[in-house]
Formats: C-alpha cells, structure tokens, sequence
C-alpha cells in the first residue's frame, strides 16, 4: 500500500470537494483502479470516497451557515449542490435539522460549547494575509487529545530528515461542533528543504487569517479557543472561512526548555 498516495488522493478530494471529481483523475493520483482505491480508502478512514466527499459539503456548508452571512442558496452552490433543495435534504439527513435551523443556534452552540466565563482576558488579534507555503504531513484521526496528537508528532519525527525544521504546523480539519469526534482529523506538518521522501506533502495558508497567541502548555488551548469563538468571534462582524484552522508551534519542546514557555500561534481562516 503506498500510503503516500493515498494521502495525496485525500488531500485532492479535500481541495476539490465542491467540484465534480471524475473516477480518472483519482485513478492517476493513487495509481489504483478505482475499485482497488476505494478498498484502501475505507480500511484507512472508515468511509467511502463518495461518503467523504458528501461529508465535507455539507459539513462545510454548516461551517458557513455558522461563521459567515451568506445566504444559503448561495452556501448551497458553493459548496457543491446543484440547488438548495438537494442542499437541505443532504443537510437535513446528516444533521437532522434543515440549514435554516441550523444558522438560528448559532449563538446558542457557541455559547454552549464556548462557554463567557472564558471571554475576558483575550487579545485583539493581527488581522494578517499569510502567503501559500508547501509543507509535509502526517494526519491521525482524534478529537483532538493531547496524547494522540503527541503520538502522531512522534511518528513523524521519526523519518530521516537531512535538513533542520523552520516551521511546525499543526492543522486543525474539523470542527468539533459540527463534525462526529470520531472523524475528527489532526494533521501534523514540518517545513523543511529536505526531500522527505516517505511523507505526502500539501499546501497551507495563502489567505487571508485573525492571528491569536497562545502562551503556555497546549494543555490549556481549549481555554483560548472558547475565548476566540464565544467570545471575539461574537463581538465582531468577521466572518470566518471553511477553510481549517492552522496552529504554528513558534516556541515548542524542541526550542523551550518548559510547557510554561511555549508560543503557539492561532490562524483562524477569514473571508
């Protein structure tokens, strides 16, 4: 099983996903037949190539019902559906609720899961535009468990890498609001000018980001994000995008001497 293709084959349906994807263009990025790729792909992440792709529409159409004011007939389009009747239909089977419904709790989810206490000593953030950058990954699913995601750096740190490391990235797929925690993905990326050659690689950034800082351990992150969605994110008019939220890890275990004195920083997506 060459993994590396199939991770290349993930990423494409990711970018890709409101588009039509022919049976082809799958075939020649994994260099399977099409019947072979979706036998590999479903031992790999527990859903069929067509389930996915279902998923992450409409999964990213509750994103934009959530996070920006975009009419819904046109979130349908966007995010791949012929119309919004097959739009709300989709939507209504997966989440058991119509779009419409959906768009109303938006305060009350992210209260709920992003509770105020936590909403009072967070910064403004920068307001920056990150230009694209290539770096290489490794991916777990998780609902985003410190220990997991400890594992997968580990495992990725382990392949020869000739070349030091200029940046860690960790990108955040899934909102755990919207998506089951057990399809939850984490990715772990290194920028690098060595050939890594045992790694997919893939893009990130090139858009436009609200730029927050995390001082401390990751084990108080969670404190951060509920203070930028039930709170910054509330008090502004920003909408945010699709798009995953990236954490750079500026000062890590590999720089910083303790927990206490590392830097993470968080770039939510905007449009």
């Amino acid at each position: 099983m060459n993994l590396k293709r199939i991770y290349n084959t993930r990423n494409y349906i990711e970018t890709n996903y409101n588009q039509i994807i022919s049976i082809n263009a799958l075939e020649d990025i994994s260099s399977y037949s099409y019947r072979n790729l979706q036998r590999v792909f479903y031992s790999l992440f527990q859903e069929t190539i067509g389930a996915y792709q279902t998923r992450l529409k409409v999964e990213n159409g509750h994103k934009k019902l959530l996070y920006s004011n975009k009419q819904i007939s046109d979130i349908a389009l966007e995010v791949g559906f012929a119309d919004v009747q097959s739009f709300s239909k989709a939507f209504k089977k997966h989440f058991n609720c119509p779009p419409s419904a959906a768009r109303n709790q938006k305060e009350f989810l992210l209260n709920d899961f992003h509770p105020k206490k936590f909403i009072a000593c967070i910064s403004e953030p920068e307001i920056v535009f990150v230009p694209e950058i290539t770096a290489y990954y490794s991916s777990c699913k998780t609902s985003y468990i410190n220990p997991e995601i400890e594992t997968l750096w580990d495992s990725l740190l382990e392949n020869e890498i000739t070349e030091p490391i200029s940046d860690y990235f960790g990108i955040i797929t899934d909102d755990i609001i919207i998506t089951e925690k057990s399809k939850c993905t984490y990715e772990a990326c290194i920028v690098t000018e060595a050939i890594v050659k045992n790694l997919p690689v893939k893009k990130l950034f090139g858009s436009k980001y609200a730029r927050f800082l995390h001082h401390g351990s990751y084990e108080t992150l969670e404190g951060t994000y509920q203070q930028i969605f039930g709170g910054w994110f509330l008090r502004n008019d920003f909408e945010i995008s699709h798009l995953p939220v990236i954490e750079q890890y500026i000062k890590n275990d590999s720089n910083s001497n303790t927990p206490a004195d590392y830097l993470t920083a968080i770039y939510i997506p905007l449009i």
